[in-house]
């Protein structure tokens, strides 16, 4: 409560503070500091930095050290000009006139914050110096100096902005004063709120009991005690026709369906003809050339439109893409507000859009019937799958038909060598052989999904079975992207690329293990295609097949966008960028807008500048929609579960940690924790290999792909994990 006891211990202590003041670094930024919006002599910065270097009781400096010293005072001073804190010259150091950063805060479980700056620098910020922020808060920070790895360290010293609107919080205690609770769904140390009595009517006080989950807002600033905030009653969680478990995530991850109000919409025209589109006629007209959009069944954004059409042993196909630049000008309030969202999020049946449905489900939209702006890339291959020419240019198209992926994939299987779309999958089949003998790593993992009824209920969860009409799709996509990024590339352009590195040597003891593990007569030579695709073939149709399958995906590195041309590793693909999904990814616009300015000639839209700062936003966006989309998941699976009743289920070892073993369970698909306690007493699992661990309380070795029955322990929907235990009987003795 306000003015009480404190509860948290403030962790300084006297021998690390004198340390952390007599830093180096710590000393140099202190200075700079004192000396804000000051021009300085290049010998006087460097003359302080090394007398401050290295002053411990008994400590004799030498003159190479001096140099050393030296050294260090140039790395420390190009790393505080690449962060904006100093500018410098050839005998000057300008020092700005601001000396604070800001950034998008993350909080550990023990409370210490890591900040991360739009040049992509993480900031550690110690837990007695994160003040009132929260995850996901935007704060500003104080530079305090270099830690032990050469990480910046700091402070904050205010929240800019909280990383969310709305907050779940757990009521724990009513007093006199105050309705205390604890919030939910919130990433670092234990924070608490209250809700000052004299905030609420008395009908609403004496309604909220001890258990209930309230809807509340922060206040932007706390002057009290370290976690603990002033709240403000938004609602009762379960007052809501919508569904909570939606709800939840979106509140979670601060999404908003709705556009804000104050993003205004440039006049929108209700058709798309020669009167309203001011390019028209510079635009090439397709709409006789037959197009077909291919998407699920309840899609309403369709991105991109497909035509296909042999010329003797030459084949001349298109990829018509949504021309979502013409409608999102650069810089206009839709712009800034689709850059924030960065990507669509789909969560069940629901959509958190990247663009207004104005636009993502009208006018950008390829529906078929109607005039649409396109951008098309058009490509001239022979059967041998050689794509040996493209080009790019705005269009107008008229989409013929709207197919399904299930339509698709009927006349496909009716195997009429006469049939339009037989022959386009065909010709995608020879394009995917190609790529997967280039390099491409394609690993057979099915997608499971949730379906839900009107009333939110889960019906099912089931595998989604990938059909020959996505492999088409997707092969004609791929064709696009590649065809754009090496365009771009040779014309030298500052764009965005879809990144893939490597996979690092370093996994590649681990995955042998597992192939000795489980008899597999085949090891990785190293991290070439050739070597992965050998093992692939090896154990394709084995038991083991998808834990490797799963195990080589973990071992690879997480894909983002880069300015850097670095190619996509996993594809195989020298050249790749997004191009094909503008209206639901703001990378593709981005490229979209980089290859209308090379095709106009006009300059540059973006710096390298801009485009490295885009990456680091589009790449944090699509991995926090990931986590969103997993948890939504994954909450509706512990729903479904609570719903059957099913007590037992077989369960397949996925993998483990010291404190629990994760496993995923047979029907439904779902992944569930067993902790340690259940194979030992000791605590902890003791792991012989990275797939194995010994258990002495069953007097056996537990392998990874290993299956054991096991019976449901309980449901946490706040941790959003099923944990299970084993089958009592299959203890020994």
């Amino acid at each position: 409560m306000p003015g009480s006891k404190p509860k948290f211990y403030d962790r300084r202590s006297g021998s690390h503070d004198w340390e952390r003041e007599n830093e180096p670094g710590r000393k140099l930024l202190k200075f700079f500091r004192s000396k804000a919006g000051k021009v300085l002599p290049m010998q006087e910065v460097y003359s302080k930095f090394i007398a401050h270097a290295g002053q411990k009781k008994g400590y004799r400096r030498e003159k190479w050290e001096a140099q050393e010293q030296k050294r260090s005072a140039e790395e420390v001073l190009i790393f505080f000009e690449k962060e904006g804190l100093i500018e410098i010259q050839k005998k000057n150091i300008i020092v700005r006139p601001s000396q604070t950063l800001q950034g998008t805060i993350s909080l550990s479980k023990k409370g210490d914050g890591f900040v991360k700056l739009t040049t992509g620098t993480e900031v550690f910020v110690p837990g007695q110096y994160t003040s009132s922020a929260i995850q996901g808060d935007l704060v500003e920070i104080l530079p305090t100096g270099i830690g032990r790895k050469g990480k910046l360290e700091g402070e904050v010293v205010s929240v800019l902005r909280r990383g969310r609107e709305l907050y779940r919080m757990k009521i724990t205690e009513k007093d006199y004063k105050f309705i205390v609770g604890t919030f939910l769904d919130m990433e670092g140390d234990l924070k608490e709120g209250f809700l000052p009595r004299k905030t609420l009517l008395q009908d609403l006080q004496d309604e909220i009991n001890v258990g209930d989950v309230l809807v509340v807002t922060l206040k932007q600033d706390s002057d009290h005690e370290k976690n603990l905030y002033e709240a403000h009653f938004v609602r009762f969680e379960s007052d809501t026709k919508e569904d909570t478990d939606l709800m939840r995530m979106l509140m979670k991850y601060n999404y908003t369906i709705l556009y804000p109000e104050e993003v205004k919409l440039e006049e929108l025209p209700d058709e798309v003809d020669e009167s309203t589109v001011d390019n028209w006629n510079s635009r090439v007209d397709l709409r006789e050339l037959k197009s077909i959009t291919i998407d699920g069944e309840y899609s309403k954004d369709f991105d991109d439109a497909i035509s296909f059409i042999e010329e003797g042993k030459k084949i001349r196909f298109y990829v018509h893409i949504a021309d979502v630049s013409h409608y999102v000008r650069p810089g206009s309030d839709l712009d800034v507000e689709a850059y924030s969202r960065a990507t669509s999020v789909y969560l069940g049946s629901r959509v958190v859009p990247m663009l207004p449905p104005e636009l993502s489900e009208n006018l950008c939209s390829l529906v078929a019937k109607k005039n649409r702006l396109a951008f098309t890339v058009e490509m001239e291959a022979d059967w041998s799958g050689t794509i040996f020419h493209a080009k790019f240019y705005k269009s107008i198209i008229r989409v013929e038909e709207r197919y399904t992926y299930n339509r698709a994939e009927e006349e496909i299987k009716a195997g009429d060598p006469n049939n339009w779309i037989f022959k386009m999958m065909k010709f995608a089949d020879i394009l995917r052989k190609r790529r997967l003998n280039s390099g491409r790593v394609d690993l057979n993992l099915k997608e499971t999904k949730v379906v839900t009824d009107s009333e939110h209920n889960v019906v099912e969860i089931k595998s989604v079975e990938r059909l020959q009409a996505h492999i088409l799709i997707e092969e004609f996509m791929l064709s696009a992207n590649i065809k754009v990024a090496e365009y771009i590339r040779k014309k030298e352009r500052p764009t965005l690329y879809r990144v893939h590195e490597p996979m690092d040597v370093e996994k590649l003891e681990m995955l042998n293990s597992f192939l000795r593990l489980n008899g597999v007569n085949a090891q990785l030579q190293d991290t070439n295609y050739e070597s992965i695709r050998h093992v692939l073939q090896v154990i394709e149709g084995s038991p083991s097949e998808r834990l490797f399958n799963i195990s080589l995906l973990r071992s690879f590195m997480q894909a983002y966008y880069s300015g850097e041309y670095l190619g996509h590793w996993g594809l195989g693909f020298k050249d790749y960028c997004h191009f094909t999904s503008p209206i639901r990814r703001y990378p593709d616009l981005v490229c979209h807008r980089v290859l209308e300015s090379i095709l106009l000639f006009d300059e540059e839209p973006y710096s390298e500048e801009d485009i490295k700062v885009m990456g680091l936003h589009t790449s944090h966006e699509e991995r926090k929609a990931t986590d969103s989309e997993r948890d939504y998941y994954k909450l509706k699976a512990c729903r479904f579960l609570e719903k059957t009743g099913i007590k037992e289920f077989t369960a397949t070892l996925v993998g483990f940690k010291a404190a629990v073993a994760f496993v995923e369970l047979n029907n439904p698909p779902v992944e569930a924790i067993i902790p340690a306690i259940e194979f030992t007493d000791e605590g902890e699992l003791q792991a012989e290999t990275d797939f194995t661990f010994y258990s002495k309380k069953y007097t056996k070795q537990y392998s990874l792909g290993e299956t054991f029955p096991v019976e449901l322990d309980r449901i946490d929907f706040e941790e959003i994990k099923i944990y299970v235990k084993l089958k009592k009987f299959q203890k020994k003795g």
